[in-house]
């Protein structure tokens, strides 16, 4: 476990997927980010790579050959190299291997830093392609945000661009796409969640705020293509687990209609070979 602070902030993350597994404010004596309670969801803020959502069948084809991944890819649950770390940041890398040539044939290097800044935490994504060949590739973020008490004590306000879709999920594959004329704010409830996971293009910042107070949690991804807002649904008791994600996407789950090549997946990046891919998103806590 590795573990910045400064006068606002203690950040925890770990070798294990390079996840974050600790944002605690200190102003406020709160934890910010989900435990991680497996009685709920044993994970905290996963790294997504290199698919975003789920595969149909869990395969994909990548060059006349089938492979097979689980939901959200790989990375999560393997074991990055600490790389650096100060007083204000730490590093990790994932570089491709025999383990990951089973799941995914390209020769890649994936990078993982965050840093602290005030308030605010910084992550940076950076992904090389070490192949010959252009790569394919998705990647996204899945932190958690506790809720206390109500999940209808909480809304959401946004910060976006023109175009807003929604893209809806027909169980767990994308399906169709709903224009929106606008997206300001949006009032939590359980049932929002009965299908899953609420989905929207041209999203720059998400805001958690509550009722009772003026606290509140900034995710900011300006650009990113997508975002998933997400937490687990009980149909029986219609309520949900005490958290809330905030999904920063550069890809998506395969749709209805796939056709299984993985070059084909809505959302998909390409990097020719020697490329790097540079992308970061901040969560700020007032």
């Amino acid at each position: 476990m590795h573990i910045l602070q400064n006068e606002h902030l203690i950040i925890e993350s770990k070798n294990s997927g390079a996840e974050l597994t600790r944002i605690f404010c200190k102003k406020q004596n709160k934890e910010i980010l989900w435990s991680g309670d497996s009685k709920y969801w044993g994970r905290q803020s996963p790294i997504l790579f290199p698919i975003v959502g789920k595969l149909k069948d869990n395969t994909t084809i990548i060059e006349d050959c089938t492979y097979t991944m689980g939901q959200h890819g790989f990375a999560r649950d393997l074991d990055f190299e600490l790389i650096q770390v100060d007083n204000n940041s730490v590093s990790y890398r994932l570089v491709s291997s025999e383990t990951t040539h089973s799941l995914y044939p390209y020769d890649f290097e994936l990078l993982i830093k965050y840093t602290l800044i005030d308030s605010e935490v910084r992550i940076d994504w950076n992904v090389v392609n070490k192949d010959s060949k252009e790569m394919y590739f998705s990647i996204g973020a899945h932190p958690a945000f506790n809720i206390d008490n109500s999940l209808s004590d909480y809304y959401l306000e946004f910060k976006s661009r023109d175009n807003i879709s929604q893209i809806t999920l027909n169980g767990p594959y994308s399906d169709k796409d709903f224009v929106l004329e606008k997206l300001n704010t949006l009032l939590l409830n359980p049932d929002l969640f009965a299908n899953d996971a609420l989905i929207y293009t041209n999203i720059d910042e998400i805001t958690i705020k509550n009722n009772k107070d003026e606290s509140f949690v900034n995710v900011n991804f300006t650009d990113f293509p997508l975002v998933g807002i997400w937490t687990p649904y009980y149909k029986d008791s219609n309520s949900t687990a005490p958290f809330l994600c905030i999904e920063p996407w550069y890809g998506l789950a395969d749709s209805v209609d796939s056709d299984g090549q993985y070059k084909n997946k809505k959302y998909i990046n390409t990097l020719d070979p020697s490329e790097c891919f540079s992308v970061s998103y901040s969560i700020s806590v007032g």
